[in-house]
């Protein structure tokens, strides 16, 4: 056990979530940690570098697991090639104490800072990356490092609204993340992790929306991180900052 409290040892579980079309994995005991594949295999194979990717975030040097094994899995009819979900995992439901709580907190603001300061060092903002463009199931891709940002910017404000929070909305991105979590430890203070929502058909705890923060900054700083690498590759940019330890050169 880190001094994050993420277990760590030579498997890393993995909850995986498919439409038949495709398949995405979380990393149970990294929340946020997440794979994607077209078939289930591809997917565990590329679990052990995303587990090496979040612990080296962590600054937890010497771990290193080498395999995933899947312990759930969960069918749908959502999206899930253009990483549409709704699974609410085991780890999600189970009770949760204060000191838990608090490592949830600290990663989510990690994560959201993280990806500011990923956002921050980057200069051509507006670029428009070719690659990226293309309509999913919430519209059209975004294909500019500031569409990303502002992108995961509003999305917190639909995380909050899952468990019947709502924050006033002209905030920085920090200041409305730590905000919106500190109305999310009010309710934890309340009722625990012990209430489900039922928002849209979609189950959410307290637990899973924290992991959402974490995997929506995840998701979109890879996307952002592999906009400045193309960056790199036409010449625009000398290189470029990875503070979530992604590897996209």
């Amino acid at each position: 056990m880190t001094s994050a409290g993420i277990a760590v040892g030579d498997t890393v579980s993995v909850a995986v979530e498919t439409n038949g079309r495709g398949f995405i994995g979380f990393l149970v005991e990294m929340p946020g940690a997440f794979v994607r594949g077209r078939s289930e295999a591809e997917l565990l194979s590329k679990a052990a570098p995303e587990a090496r990717s979040y612990l080296d975030w962590l600054g937890v040097r010497g771990a290193s697991p080498s395999l995933g094994r899947i312990v759930e899995r969960h069918h749908c009819r959502l999206n899930v090639e253009d990483a549409d979900g709704e699974i609410l995992l085991a780890a999600d439901k189970s009770p949760m104490k204060q000191d838990e709580f608090g490592r949830l907190r600290a990663l989510a603001l990690k994560s959201g800072e993280t990806f500011v300061s990923l956002y921050d060092s980057c200069h051509h903002r507006d670029w428009v990356d070719s690659s990226r463009v293309r309509r999913t199931f919430y519209g059209d891709t975004p294909k500019t490092i500031r569409e990303v940002f502002d992108h995961v910017d509003n999305t917190q404000h639909y995380y909050l609204s899952r468990v019947g929070l709502d924050i006033e909305r002209k905030m920085p991105f920090l200041g409305l993340r730590e905000a919106g979590i500190d109305k999310i430890e009010e309710l934890f203070r309340n009722e625990g992790n012990s209430v489900v929502y039922d928002v849209d058909s979609e189950s959410w705890t307290i637990k899973k929306v924290l992991r959402r923060f974490i995997w929506h900054d995840r998701i979109h700083g890879k996307a952002m991180t592999r906009i400045l690498a193309r960056q790199k590759q036409l010449g625009l940019i000398k290189n470029h900052e990875d503070p979530f330890c992604f590897g996209f050169r």
